[in-house]
């Protein structure tokens, strides 16, 4: 019996945080030996928020050499770029055509992303929720892994399938959230928000940071009152989520990290959870430094998997386009 598929995309970005890593990453390391597995750049997601487009190609090297460093096996995932499959783009374009206008302002992730970015009042932002449809029907992935934060982006792509499949004829499955545990990882300066590129420097740890940057960055995260150390996520939420980071970088409990750290100050608390840190960190810094120095390399993976992603987006695209009258048989 073959394999299901799993489809998953990353913006490319400058870098990954750990909250990234714990959020997402691990998870897909797990998920590769068990589903037939796409990983996609979203390069043309990524114009979105842009306004400068010059790192695009870059970073795209850079995110998929840190997922690489970090355990994805190019042998069980096809890693490829959405601009090199432009079927999915005109697979988009088909969908827009039975998608209500409404049905995307009403989109609670394009409202928050737009509070975010109040310059990208662009048709692309608006529309984004169409072309992950189309990123994910043309595989006609079973799952797809999400965080809460995506559930109404799933459900967008899901009605999108069953609106096609009653206009047209039944051809796209409707693909299942698969939601790993629910890891909330919090800013370093305001535990209010979840770690996040976008809240600056100090307030998120980079896969890439250098010890000292580590250092600094949890000796400047802020604390609650009083001084126990202990996990009350509601009540303590500052100390709780470096506790939480401990507890995933050394793989100790966190009841053995609150017996450990009884009676003694945050200070001392904060040395040993940075130091926890750079040493689950530096394996992968080791890697990304190994596999970053042939960066051609990095390139022929990237277009040998588009061009294995395009083989099937290409059949997908012919079927849409020949159920809605669009194409004449061939056969």
């Amino acid at each position: 019996m073959p394999k299901q598929v799993l489809l998953t995309g990353m913006r490319p970005t400058s870098t990954l945080h750990v909250g990234n890593y714990f959020g997402a990453l691990k998870p897909l390391i797990e998920y590769q030996k068990q589903y037939r597995t796409y990983l996609m750049v979203a390069d043309i997601h990524a114009l979105t928020t842009l306004e400068d487009t010059k790192d695009v190609r870059e970073n795209t090297l850079k995110i998929v050499m840190l997922y690489l460093a970090c355990g994805v096996d190019p042998k069980k995932v096809t890693l490829f770029v959405q601009s090199l499959v432009p079927e999915q783009t005109e697979l988009a374009t088909l969908f827009s055509m039975i998608v209500p206008k409404s049905m995307l302002e009403l989109n609670p992730v394009y409202k928050e992303m737009l509070a975010e970015n109040p310059k990208a009042t662009n048709l692309g932002l608006l529309a984004y929720p169409v072309l992950q449809a189309a990123d994910i029907l043309a595989y006609k992935a079973d799952f797809v892994p999400v965080g809460r934060d995506q559930l109404p982006h799933l459900e967008l792509t899901r009605e999108i399938a069953r609106r096609f499949n009653t206009h047209f004829g039944k051809i796209f499955l409707e693909p299942k959230g698969l939601a790993g545990k629910e890891l909330k990882i919090l800013s370093l300066q305001d535990p209010a928000k979840k770690m996040s590129k976008s809240h600056g420097e100090q307030n998120h740890i980079s896969l890439l940071d250098s010890p000292d940057q580590i250092r600094r960055k949890i000796k400047s995260a802020v604390t609650d009152s009083g001084k126990a150390i202990v996990y009350l996520p509601n009540e303590k939420p500052a100390i709780s989520n470096l506790i939480l980071l401990m507890h995933l970088a050394s793989g100790e409990s966190i009841k053995k990290i609150e017996q450990r750290f009884v009676g003694r100050g945050y200070a001392e608390f904060k040395e040993a959870t940075a130091s926890a840190l750079v040493m689950f960190l530096e394996p992968i810094q080791i890697h990304y430094r190994k596999i970053s120095r042939d960066k051609k390399a990095i390139e022929r993976l990237l277009i040998d998997g588009s061009k294995k992603a395009r083989a099937i987006a290409v059949k997908t695209l012919t079927e849409a386009k020949r159920n809605i009258g669009l194409l004449f048989s061939t056969d």
